[in-house]
């Protein structure tokens, strides 16, 4: 009776020590099941944040591709960190270790973030700077260009204000005595000469010293009168090489100053020309002057 009661006491203890075994077996087991479930969440909630950081890293880099180029070192650092942290999350690393590490890439993001927003800041202002300079450049330029206009346009009106004009201009044909003495006539058979008179304008901004007039006297048939038909009888105006009838030096003082010219005919047997006869006087590459008169038969 006494050995039955023991194998019963022993029976029961075995149950108990089951149950235990069970009961801590199943503790386990669901420990394990909460750790798992844990852990998974902790890894999505990482995830998460790991893919929020670089999202914002992302769409800094790429609406500022032009200065993201200066910023590659720290670009290595953060897809280095990134990496990383990846890989600790897929490995189910500690967490605190994974938050860290998380912590660290979001404060590298941040400074990139920041680093790339003062980037944009001084680009804009360099911009601005060289759009001003580019500005005040033009504007330099448009004042040279009118002020080279006006240097321009000055120099023309001294140019023009400085060409002398001749005035009182009187084309006058005579007959020359053998006493040297001039009768006025425009009788054709009698001119042996042509007499010029005029004045010279008083200017006081043309250069003083010698200068050359040169007249030219055209014919009723429009053929200039000249003593020959060799170089020395011509002279340069406006790039032209033209013949002249008369020329003479003058030494000319900024004041009114008097010009007495006289052309003789060679063949004074043969009467001249008749008709209408033009003069025109020049000096100094301009025409200062035109008269005209008439001989008749």
């Amino acid at each position: 009776m006494a050995s039955s009661q023991g194998k019963v006491r022993v029976l029961y203890a075995i149950i108990v020590i089951l149950i235990l075994a069970l009961v801590f077996m199943g503790y386990k087991t669901h420990k394990a099941e909460t750790e798992r479930e844990k852990s998974f969440t902790q890894g999505v909630e990482l995830k998460s944040e790991l893919d929020k950081v670089m999202d914002e890293y992302t769409t800094v880099k790429m609406e500022n591709q032009d200065l993201s180029a200066q910023m590659s070192e720290k670009d290595s650092i953060i897809l280095a960190n990134k990496a990383e942290i990846e890989k600790l999350i897929a490995t189910q690393a500690d967490y605190n270790k994974i938050r860290r590490k998380l912590e660290l890439l979001r404060k590298i993001t941040q400074e990139y973030v920041v680093r790339i927003d003062s980037l944009v800041v001084a680009n804009q202002a360099l911009t601005e700077e060289n759009t001003q300079m580019k500005e005040t450049v033009t504007r330099f330029q448009r004042q040279n260009t009118q002020l080279e206009a006006d240097k321009v346009q000055l120099q023309e009106k001294i140019t023009v204000a400085s060409v002398l004009q001749a005035h009182d201009i009187h084309a006058q044909t005579v007959r020359l005595r053998a006493d040297g003495k001039e009768i006025a006539t425009d009788r054709a058979r009698r001119v042996t000469r042509i007499s010029l008179k005029f004045n010279l304008s008083e200017n006081k901004i043309t250069e003083p010293g010698l200068k050359t007039v040169y007249v030219r006297i055209f014919r009723p048939d429009g053929v200039v009168m000249t003593l020959g038909s060799d170089d020395i009888y011509t002279f340069r105006f406006k790039g032209e090489e033209l013949s002249y009838t008369m020329r003479q030096e003058i030494d000319y003082r900024n004041a009114v100053q008097e010009v007495k010219m006289h052309w003789d005919r060679r063949d004074t047997e043969t009467p001249a020309m008749s008709g209408l006869y033009q003069v025109r006087i020049y000096m100094e590459d301009e025409e200062i002057g035109r008269s005209e008169f008439s001989i008749r038969d």
